[in-house]
């Protein structure tokens, strides 16, 4: 690299040094469990940024979702980002457990949005998921934060996390146990290019920015079969389609997460190629994944 390069790159490096680290004083922020003179520095940083006031000791927005969310999703960005610098971007197996976990618990906020405003429009599935027996399948469950969320906000749901990280999974375990929710959420390494269960499922979750393509090709048709009649997919991933960066940002993301990135007309392609019905993408906030839902046929 040149003077001239370094001199030129030297400010974008200086910008995105402010950002890292006012996210990370976000996530600090929002947990508010660290030394005073800390927490303090922390919050004069979001307030130089212009995030302070309404909530007093926690910038806007952490009231909803809860500060704990927060912090969740701004480490999770941090642990990934790291990851990918240190060398290790497709490596979940050596990520430390706060990596898992931060992961874990950005992606249990799907649990009450979907609730509030998908379910409405998804035929029968709100007094499905309502009745006893109801049942969920959460493809990649990792450290199952999303599993006992919808459990907690479903108290009839019955819910089965599949995983092929071990450490992962004795994470999901320890959560489980402590979440009050250990008789209806279960756990077990299964890869779901090979997945097969015949008891049926009302609702299956699967995350195509942690799956790899050949995962999701072959294991689509296997968790299409494992639906009840009428049972819905919930098929998550990347937001396509928007200005360059972004788009170049969640191909990256999902590259360094090991899965498969789609735009909606691939996901849709992808469900109605299983056989599902009512195929469609629906809106999701910013920040969000992107969500392409199908129907199994009755």
């Amino acid at each position: 690299m040149t003077d001239i390069a370094e001199r030129d790159l030297q400010p974008t490096i200086q910008a995105w040094d402010q950002a890292a680290w006012s996210l990370a004083a976000l996530a600090a922020t929002a947990r508010d469990d660290g030394p005073p003179e800390l927490m303090a520095a922390a919050r004069d940083l979001l307030a130089a940024a212009g995030l302070t006031g309404a909530l007093g000791r926690h910038p806007p927005g952490l009231g909803t979702p809860a500060p704990r969310q927060i912090a969740s999703q701004a480490a999770a960005a941090l642990h990934q980002a790291s990851a990918l610098g240190s060398g290790c971007g497709y490596l979940w197996g050596a990520r430390s457990d706060e990596a898992l976990l931060a992961q874990g618990h950005a992606s249990a906020q799907a649990a009450v949005p979907m609730a509030r405003f998908m379910l409405p429009v998804m035929g029968d599935l709100a007094r499905r998921v309502t009745a006893p027996g109801a049942r969920m399948l959460d493809v990649g469950t990792g450290v199952g934060a999303l599993a006992v969320s919808f459990a907690q906000a479903f108290p009839q749901l019955h819910i089965l996390g599949i995983d092929i990280l071990d450490r992962a999974l004795d994470l999901a375990r320890q959560a489980i146990a402590a979440s009050g929710a250990a008789d209806r959420v279960t756990v077990r390494k299964q890869d779901v290019a090979e997945f097969a269960d015949d008891t049926g499922f009302d609702v299956a979750w699967l995350p195509a920015p942690f799956i790899p393509q050949p995962a999701l090709h072959a294991g689509l048709p296997r968790v299409t079969a494992a639906l009840r009649p009428g049972g819905w997919l919930i098929l998550g991933h990347g937001k396509l389609g928007g200005t360059p960066v972004e788009d170049a940002l969640t191909r990256l993301k999902t590259i360094t997460y090991g899965g498969t990135a789609l735009d909606e007309a691939a996901a849709c392609h992808l469900l109605r190629n299983a056989g599902l019905t009512s195929v469609r993408p629906m809106a999701t906030p910013a920040g969000a994944p992107a969500i392409t839902i199908g129907q199994k046929p009755a």
